[in-house]
């Protein structure tokens, strides 16, 4: 039993290859999704060089991601071994950046975030990594942002070939311009911050100003107010119309929308893992009550969405838009208050769990904010209702990095033999969803 203790990293490893092939080989189509066409017309209409100076122009200055979408959408195999690759590279980074300050392994805290990312919302899932223009427009900058910021998170020695992987990984994350507004402030705060331990280097500097070039290009190309206004007309006409509030509700919708949705096992594995390491804590009886019923809730939503058991989930009563002739209905507003309110007990109780060191505690809260704050962010956006599910994504992520975090406090708590449970009932769900990825 013990070897197999031992070993287990290394099966996980084989399990998260193995399930990334079938899920590539088996559940994607070749078949062309949505703008997927667009892109592959653009060749025979352009030079390359044309195309960028195009787009940068009319639409977007994510150059170096259109570059590579319009040649590799001819070559859909291609595609599939870099987006496995990308996929794989995503869980290393999460892993590596959860696991800092924990007895957990590189590889152990790799195939735990696998299991968690495999238990995002489908709909997110798909939108961002199992389709080709979102994978590369999404999957594959957050996975080399998250992998630029190893260095600044884990402090270590690195050999130059390494940092200069680290600073040309940050340069491509910074033409996903939503990652942009969020990696920009959270890569210059963790530089301060080793700055002011006097543990900063010449190289974390220069990744600093290489990010921030990059986005500065993407972000400042004359492309986007015309893409803003367009996308205004065909998305959300009286957008302009909505003041600063109403578009912070939106915002709020769509996190209530996200975290709430019963096909989020995510949700629900974090949340039970809260509710278990919760009750520990210092907190008030009263305190830990409130936010353990309304976790139990979450929990409820999930159950709901099983075949056979009467009543239906909230999610599925809240309109799919809070704007227009929505508005005019108090429950709608009811509902989405509820959500919201959540939302924040969720990210609250996560956080607490981490009681025994209120470092700890704050870290974990600014992870699950950040997260939260990108996808509401998207209120901001008049593809707030056609894109918020990718941008899903990534705060669905954050809760995943917070989750292994909680997956490695289980042991300290109730020692190791629950947190073999924990992990094998986890491990479960994920070979359910990845079943159902690649063979449904």
């Amino acid at each position: 039993m013990k070897a197999w203790l031992r070993s287990w990293p290394a099966l996980g490893w084989a399990w998260m290859l193995a399930s990334i092939v079938c899920i590539h080989a088996f559940g994607i189509s070749l078949a062309p999704v949505a703008d997927d066409g667009y892109f592959a017309q653009m060749l025979s209409r352009y030079t390359l060089a044309q195309y960028l100076d195009h787009r940068y122009h009319t639409w977007t200055g994510r150059l170096p991601i259109e570059a590579v979408l319009v040649v590799i959408v001819h070559h859909p195999w291609l595609w599939r071994t870099c987006n496995s690759a990308m996929l794989v590279l995503l869980c290393v980074a999460s892993g590596r950046l959860a696991r800092v300050g924990t007895e957990l392994s590189r590889s152990g805290a790799t195939v735990l975030a696998f299991m968690l990312v495999m238990l995002m919302t489908p709909q997110a899932i798909f939108e961002a990594a199992w389709w080709l223009t979102g994978s590369l427009n999404y999957l594959w900058p957050i996975a080399l942002g998250l992998w630029s910021l190893v260095p600044l998170v884990e402090g270590g020695a690195y050999r130059w070939p390494q940092r200069l992987g680290f600073v040309l990984a940050a340069a491509w994350a910074a033409y996903c311009d939503q990652l942009a507004l969020v990696l920009v402030p959270l890569s210059l705060g963790l530089l301060a911050w080793r700055g002011w331990q006097r543990r900063a280097t010449g190289w974390d500097v220069v990744q600093a100003v290489v990010l921030c070039a990059n986005a500065a290009v993407a972000l400042g190309a004359p492309g986007n107010t015309r893409r803003f206004l367009e996308e205004q007309g065909m998305r959300f006409p009286n957008f302009a119309d909505q003041d600063v509030l109403e578009k912070l509700r939106i915002g709020l919708g769509l996190i209530a929308r996200a975290l709430a949705d019963p096909r989020a096992y995510l949700v629900g594995v974090v949340a039970a893992l809260a509710l278990l390491l919760l009750w520990p804590s210092p907190l008030s009886r009263l305190v830990k009550t409130v936010l353990g019923v309304v976790l139990a809730a979450l929990l409820v939503q999930l159950v709901l969405f099983v075949p056979g058991v009467p009543g239906d989930p909230l999610q599925l009563w809240l309109p799919r838009r809070l704007d227009g002739d929505a508005v005019a209905f108090g429950r709608h507003y009811l509902l989405s208050a509820w959500l919201a309110f959540s939302a924040g007990c969720l990210v609250i109780a996560s956080a607490c769990c981490f009681w025994p060191r209120p470092g700890e505690v704050l870290r974990m809260l600014g992870v699950l904010l950040l997260g939260l704050a990108s996808l509401g962010m998207m209120g901001f956006s008049p593809t707030a209702y056609l894109s918020g599910m990718r941008i899903a994504f990534l705060c669905l992520l954050c809760l995943a990095i917070v989750g292994v975090r909680l997956l490695a406090r289980v042991p300290q708590v109730y020692g190791p033999r629950m947190q073999q449970g924990v992990v094998g009932l986890v491990a479960a769900l994920a070979c359910w969803r990845i079943a159902f990825s690649a063979l449904l």
